[in-house]
């Protein structure tokens, strides 16, 4: 499954990796792919191993705000 997410306050690269080296750390993340000048991080992975809401902790834990 791939879902986005809205973040607020990347800004550069650096922080796009950031938060992807935060959420290759969790066993059902698959891939992350990250858009500083649009805001978004898509995330390719296995729902029957993580969770969403597992995956938006991991982007807040980094620093950064999910916009709903």
């Amino acid at each position: 499954m791939i879902t986005e997410f809205k973040v607020n306050g990347m800004h550069c690269n650096s922080c796009v990796a950031l938060i992807k080296m935060e959420l290759v750390e969790n066993k059902g993340v698959k891939e992350v792919k990250g858009n500083f000048q649009k805001g978004t991080i898509n995330v390719n992975f296995d729902e029957k191993r993580t969770t969403i809401k597992e995956l938006a902790n991991g982007i807040e834990k980094t620093g950064y705000k999910i916009l709903k």
